[in-house]
């Protein structure tokens, strides 16, 4: 059902957690409530620092969230932009299955720090 890539993953994910105190925040559950998944992040002159999540979901959306967490750091958040497809490449070839529920998450807390600093 999931490939090798996306089992490694969710079995060792990286960023695991939550940053204390974050400039950027989301909490966001999927349309059928199956999934949850926060991010929060660290952002030091307009470029992410630091991201980490957390995850109630399948090994799937674990796996996608753990690689977008790895993806914007150290991008200016301006600049930050995640292609499904990409990341559907990085996992092995997976459908695309909630890759842009758990994009969609780490856009509303980029919105949230944006909204901060308005």
């Amino acid at each position: 059902m999931y490939s090798d890539t996306v089992l490694k993953v969710f079995n060792n994910p990286k960023n695991a957690g939550r940053i204390s105190k974050p400039d950027g925040i989301a909490d966001y559950y999927n349309e059928d409530e199956t999934a949850h998944v926060e991010f929060s992040l660290r952002i030091e002159d307009g470029i992410i620092k630091n991201c980490k999540f957390r995850a109630q979901a399948n090994p799937y959306i674990v796996a996608v969230c753990s690689t977008i967490t790895e993806l914007v750091v150290d991008k200016a958040v301006k600049d930050v932009f995640l292609d499904p497809y990409t990341i559907k490449k990085s996992l092995g070839d997976e459908s695309p299955y909630n890759i842009q529920f758990c994009i969609n998450c780490l856009k509303f807390a980029l919105d949230d720090y944006i909204d901060k600093q308005e």
